[in-house]
């Protein structure tokens, strides 16, 4: 139960930092943070691929709702979510649900990075994809995706760093 609150609270503040803070931030006009991914890349490793999905999609469109994005950012979460089972499994040598948090402590820095940037670059390529919604914007697409992802991994790697510090 106090699990469930605790996910439903950073639920919440994901979306609401997303939509209050970074959103306003826009760098170069291609950079652009969308840490609320965070939610779904930390959650425990052994939430099922079902209930992640439904989450992914909640979160996504959460905040699609405050950008009148058209369902964008809930499309490109849903993706991260199927893929995030087949990203643990590249990077973590032991059996995912031996994992207690997903974090640096139980990762180590080089899986840790390898498993963010792989799950960034999916959600941002899928996201920027389905903005434009063009083949011929390719070149723009990968540019926004590149720059935002290198954006967003420099948040993802200052809140780990942050809590790897906090608990140690």
């Amino acid at each position: 139960m106090m699990d469930t609150l605790k996910y439903g609270f950073y639920f919440i503040v994901a979306i609401l930092l997303q939509v209050l803070v970074f959103n306003h931030i826009a760098f170069l006009g291609y950079m652009n943070p969308y840490v609320y991914i965070l939610f779904l890349l930390y959650l425990p490793a052994e939430t099922s691929r079902g209930y992640l999905l439904i989450i992914a999609f909640l979160l996504g469109l959460g905040v699609d709702l405050f950008e009148n994005s058209g369902g964008v950012h809930a499309s490109a979460s849903v993706v991260l979510a199927y893929f995030r089972p087949a990203f643990l499994r590249l990077v973590v040598r032991r059996q995912a649900s031996t994992l207690e948090d997903l974090d640096i402590s139980s990762f180590g820095l080089p899986s840790m990075l390898i498993y963010t940037i792989f799950a960034i670059l999916i959600h941002h390529f899928t996201l920027f994809m389905l903005e434009s919604f063009r083949w011929s914007d390719i070149g723009i697409v990968l540019v926004r995706t590149l720059y935002s992802s290198l954006f967003t991994l420099i948040f993802v790697l200052i809140v780990q760093l942050w809590n790897f510090r906090r608990r140690n």
